[in-house]
């Protein structure tokens, strides 16, 4: 695993890809708040390096992307698929068990893919819901990268959108219940959240920290909470909007060893179909 980021994600844009799979419509924005037109689906997409980690540096690529399926006149099944690629140190990061770190071989390579599912209206307005599953799925290309584990379990979706404000979470408890023995058990929970405040003109604040919680670990190991965010600024390419943001996190609360603060830059694309 990878330090304290066991669950991270990096979304894999290939898997929109499927028979009677269209790509979200407008009211199925990503939590950031960028809308698809009627002729592209948007693709958040990020680079975050993390800084100040006992066993050192990491990166993460992600790409989020969000798909439905329509059911009936009145229902719809939002997809969100997350697939990590990262680039990590090996080795055991300091803590109260082991309080000097072990360093090991750098990895690069794909982490654990989750894909989330969740029931939700077509009618709906200011405040948008859904609730369904989470899934995990061993996919991690080194030991180091992912969890070893096949992992499910609850999820929602919750986005309340006013004036200048876009707010929303998406948040998944996975308990494992297959994979590899030899790896511990997951107990894990993970939380996507959104602040977005639109500036005048193309100007935004946003605020996307990723919240995670290993319920296995003790009480003061248990939690990663980041605080922060930064500027975003929207823009044209070929007549779909996109966006870009550059956001900095502070890990206020963290397991020992963990990393301090993250960099983060945001990218959204409207891909046309």
């Amino acid at each position: 695993m990878i330090r304290a980021r066991q669950g991270l994600p990096v979304l894999f844009a290939t898997l929109i890809i499927a028979a009677g799979v269209r790509p979200a419509a407008a009211q199925e924005q990503p939590a950031e708040g960028l809308r698809a037109s009627p002729k592209s689906f948007v693709l958040p997409m990020e680079v975050e390096h993390d800084f100040g980690a006992a066993n050192g540096e990491a990166t993460f690529i992600r790409f989020l992307p969000l798909w439905s399926l329509p059911l009936s006149e009145a229902w719809r099944l939002v997809n969100l698929d997350l697939v990590t690629l990262a680039e990590a140190p090996g080795g055991v990061p300091g803590g109260p068990v082991n309080p000097n770190p072990t360093p090991g071989e750098r990895a690069f390579g794909l982490s654990d893919l989750i894909h989330a599912s969740f029931l939700t209206p077509e009618d709906q307005g200011t405040f948008i819901w859904g609730a369904g599953f989470i899934l995990n799925i061993p996919t991690a290309t080194a030991e180091v990268l992912g969890s070893g584990k096949w992992a499910a379990g609850p999820a929602i979706r919750l986005t309340y959108r006013s004036g200048p404000w876009n707010l929303g979470a998406v948040a998944g408890q996975r308990w494992s219940f297959a994979g590899d023995e030899s790896r511990a058990d997951m107990n894990a929970l993970l939380i996507r959240g959104t602040f977005r405040f639109q500036l005048p003109g193309p100007w935004y604040l946003v605020s996307a920290p990723v919240i995670t919680a290993n319920w296995n670990a003790p009480s003061s190991e248990r939690w990663l909470v980041p605080i922060g965010g930064g500027p975003g600024v929207t823009f044209d390419v070929g007549g779909h909007r996109w966006a870009t943001s550059l956001q900095a996190y502070v890990n206020a609360i963290r397991p020992d060893g963990a990393p301090e603060w993250a960099a983060r830059v945001q990218v959204i694309a409207a891909i046309p179909h």
